[in-house]
């Protein structure tokens, strides 16, 4: 969920801005996609000069989100465009983690503060901007859409985990029933919304909100779940856990559950899918680091609404 990765911006009057109407539109074209599956493709993800590389959000133009850390423990986000990195860094941060990128170039992610405390941020035309609900001690933003439309987690007073949508300046919290905590990662152009509630047995379980409707999502004889963001086909990436420790990273279709793991690796994460079945993630290999990874398909079935 909230991981340590930022710290304070510089004051910035910024303010969240929505993306125009239009691009949704172009978003909504690829609804009109009928492909069907072919062979996949692995490709690996290593910052240069980096011990290690998560990757945690890709657009359509192919724009990749995610973090770094070197060797001196220091981590950095960063946005990997044509082959080449980006590096974010959220001044004064202690660290920076970017979670999403949308196909506006928009990046949000979380900073951790040299006092302790996790703020999240919109990234957006060469300017910073923090987000904090308000009231929380901690804030993390881990995901938007093309409207601007954006979704984290909050910890308030009582270090409970909950999750939050944020539209034009709004807060609005998510919380499925009988959840103890909740985090919201992914949104999509149709105000989908993905993400991860445990219950008061501590049963980790993904969700999906749908038109005010909450659903569970639970991967078959897994004992965790979590649902980390959804296409605007309804296209569903996240991760599965057993009790031996081992976590593999899922797709979830109209045609059911097809777990994720990248060639030779003890353990893979699915963080996002793209609206053409591009999906990111980070994977284990057992060489003691972890590596961001892009899986690509020439063609992919798409899910009716």
């Amino acid at each position: 969920m909230i991981e340590p990765y930022v710290t304070r911006p510089e004051p910035n009057p910024a303010r969240l801005t929505r993306v125009p109407m239009a691009l949704a539109a172009t978003l909504l074209l690829s609804l009109a996609l009928v492909v069907s599956a072919t062979a996949q493709t692995y490709s690996s993800i290593d910052c240069p000069g980096y011990t290690y590389a998560h990757a945690y959000g890709i657009n359509d133009v192919g724009a990749i989100a995610g973090d770094c850390e070197d060797q001196s423990g220091h981590v950095s986000g960063f946005l990997l465009r044509r082959g080449a990195f980006t590096m974010i860094d959220v001044p004064g941060a202690a660290a920076t983690s970017a979670w999403d990128v949308n196909n506006l170039g928009a990046v949000v992610g979380d900073y951790f503060t040299e006092d302790g405390f996790i703020r999240g941020f919109l990234f957006q035309q060469g300017r910073f901007t923090t987000i904090d609900f308000p009231g929380a001690i901690h804030t993390s933003a881990q995901g938007l859409d093309d409207l601007g439309r954006i979704v984290g987690i909050f910890i308030d007073d009582s270090e409970v985990f909950k999750a939050f949508l944020l539209v034009g300046g709004h807060f609005q919290v998510i919380e499925p029933p009988e959840s103890a905590s909740t985090s919201a990662v992914g949104i999509n152009a149709l105000k989908q919304i993905v993400g991860t509630w445990d219950d008061a047995d501590g049963i980790t379980r993904g969700y999906l909100l749908k038109k005010g409707h909450f659903t569970p999502i639970a991967y078959p004889g897994a004992v965790s779940t979590t649902s980390n963001r959804i296409n605007v086909l309804g296209q569903i990436v996240g991760s599965w856990g057993l009790n031996d420790g081992h976590f593999h990273g899922y797709l979830l279709t109209c045609h059911g559950f097809e777990s994720i793991d990248y060639p030779g690796a003890t353990k893979t994460t699915g963080r996002d899918i793209n609206n053409l079945g591009d999906i990111v993630g980070s994977f284990d290999a057992g060489d003691g680091a972890v590596h961001g990874y892009l899986r690509t398909h020439d063609a992919q079935d798409h899910d009716e609404d």
